[in-house]
């Protein structure tokens, strides 16, 4: 009697440990297709504004064929360019002022953003990260709308930053202080991401 009360307690207890465990969910891991995805960057300044690309040279999104669950990026910022400045020694000098003396992209040629949580919101996604531009990495959020396959991932953001907290100046004492006059803090970045296997 002993025996069967301890076995039926013993098979008691691995159905309820069977039926009661949820199953890990797969996550897979999507290259993102740099040829399709891209980042449009939009400066203003007193006297007008500026606007043009730059290019994610890798990336991974990671999901569970229903949302995406994470992710990392690297944007080239060698890879900028102007689009509004039609003639061509003005878009070369504008150019070649914005990756040394603000960027300084032979120093700093690439930045980062690694995504640390995903969440739902009635729109679409709330995206929480961590961005480092040069030596600064500062935790950002943002609203995403994203539409994801089990094999494709595509997402679209606009998001604002503001270029002091990434040590984005110009220059240093009166000239810094002239030149943060004359230009916005906040810059713009609109993105579309393609990831697909």
């Amino acid at each position: 009697m002993k025996k069967t009360t301890f076995y039926a307690a013993i098979i008691g207890l691995f159905s309820i440990a069977l039926f009661s465990f949820t199953p890990i969910q797969d996550i897979t891991t999507i290259p993102v297709d740099v040829s399709k995805s891209k980042i449009e960057w939009k400066a203003r300044k007193i006297a007008g504004r500026h606007n043009g690309y730059i290019s994610i040279s890798s990336g991974i999104v990671e999901t569970d064929g229903k949302s995406v669950t994470g992710g990392q990026f690297v944007i080239d910022t060698k890879s900028m360019t102007d689009v509004d400045v039609r003639v061509k020694l003005a878009n070369r000098w504008l150019m070649k002022h914005l990756k040394n003396n603000f960027f300084e992209v032979n120093k700093y040629p690439e930045s980062r953003f690694i995504i640390t949580s995903v969440m739902p919101n009635r729109e679409n996604y709330t995206i929480v990260g961590k961005l480092t531009i040069k030596d600064s990495t500062q935790e950002i959020r943002f609203p995403a709308i994203i539409t994801t396959t089990p094999t494709t991932v595509n997402a679209e953001a606009t998001l604002k930053l503001d270029r002091r907290k990434f040590g984005i100046d110009y220059g240093s004492g009166l000239i810094k202080r002239m030149a943060n006059k004359a230009i916005y803090h906040e810059f713009e970045l609109k993105i579309k991401l393609v990831a697909s296997k």
